[in-house]
């Protein structure tokens, strides 16, 4: 903000900037990945910072709650775990498909409107990442870009996800 200014004269909601839709769009794909890992990564980040803006409604507070944050960490690390079970359907199957869509778009919305942003941008945009990060990882795991054990690429993708996840979110 501009010394100039007041910040009853800054815009709200802020403006989408190419590094917020970026930040948003790997969120997404992360969500492609893991479907409940980002929202239990920006859960855990807003509970510890909170969120940029005064009132983000309902959501962002159960989101910046502690319990809220701890419930959606036990629910991606079990998530993490059961990746690896052979019981596991394709990613790409219709409603899995759509899960990690939905999650990774939430995931994304939410973020952009704890940020004084619109959802709705992010969650257009956190969609086509989580779609991107569906189709990435069915490639990844199903050894056509690199031929490792199926228990070394799983735990790289989990590495991948949580990392690229916590990018995301910081500022």
């Amino acid at each position: 903000m501009r010394a100039d200014r007041s910040p009853a004269d800054e815009r709200h909601p802020a403006p989408n900037t190419p590094s917020d839709l970026l930040r948003t769009a790997t969120l997404g794909f992360v969500g492609g990945l893991r479907s409940v890992m980002p929202l239990a990564i920006l859960a855990a980040y807003l509970e510890q910072e909170g969120p940029d803006i005064a009132d983000g409604g309902w959501a962002i507070d159960a989101l910046a709650s502690p319990g809220g944050a701890f419930v959606l960490g036990v629910a991606a690390v079990g998530e993490v775990v059961a990746d690896k079970m052979p019981f596991g359907r394709s990613r790409l199957e219709p409603l899995p498909l759509a899960g990690r869509i939905v999650l990774g778009g939430t995931a994304a919305a939410l973020a952009s409107l704890a940020e004084g942003r619109t959802s709705d941008s992010g969650a257009l945009v956190g969609s086509a990442g989580a779609l991107l990060g569906s189709l990435a990882g069915y490639a990844l795991r199903t050894n056509r870009v690199l031929p490792l054990p199926p228990l070394v690429l799983a735990l790289g993708e989990d590495a991948l996800g949580f990392t690229l996840g916590r990018w995301a979110v910081r500022h």
